[in-house]
């Protein structure tokens, strides 16, 4: 009984990290459909030599699709299972020298080295957000919004639910 007991407080904790991880310093995790991938790579229009970086990375699928395109690029997620998940892989692709999975808070992080940047957080933390990589990127850096706008900050471009800005 008390074996039984410690498994399912075991799963409840595993699931709590895997659902609400994020919840209390961006998003919860929700997986980027394909199409929204497919217009994320389209608007970023990435060189060789720039550098992504995904802020709440989940699954790593947005850091692996550009990898897999010769980019570096770097996730920043809390949740330590899907760092584990994304982690797993990226080498069972044999990426590891293009895609890096980061256990941070990206709120912690400076993204000043970085071109690119994707998010796709929620509406409570994007004013907070612009103000940070705003005051961190470099002019031209291009960001990258799944379903989530800025306050007043217009985007360059827009196409259903993914935004552009340009710093």
């Amino acid at each position: 009984m008390n074996f039984l007991i410690l498994v399912l407080g075991a799963l409840s904790f595993l699931i709590f990290l895997f659902w609400f991880s994020g919840f209390f310093s961006g998003a919860a995790f929700e997986s980027t459909n394909k199409k929204t991938l497919k217009k994320i790579i389209e608007f970023s229009k990435v060189k060789k030599k720039e550098k992504v970086a995904d802020l709440g990375s989940g699954n790593g699928k947005i850091v692996i699709e550009f990898a897999k395109r010769g980019i570096e690029a770097h996730g920043f997620e809390i949740n330590p299972f899907l760092v584990w998940l994304s982690r797993r892989k990226i080498k069972k692709l044999n990426l590891e020298k293009k895609a890096f999975i980061h256990r941070k808070n990206f709120w912690k992080q400076d993204f000043s080295k970085f071109n690119i940047i994707i998010i796709f957080q929620v509406g409570y933390v994007m004013g907070k957000l612009k103000k940070k990589l705003k005051r961190e990127l470099k002019k031209d850096s291009k960001v990258i919004s799944n379903t989530w706008k800025f306050p007043n900050w217009k985007p360059r471009k827009q196409e259903g639910n993914v935004y552009l800005y340009k710093v």
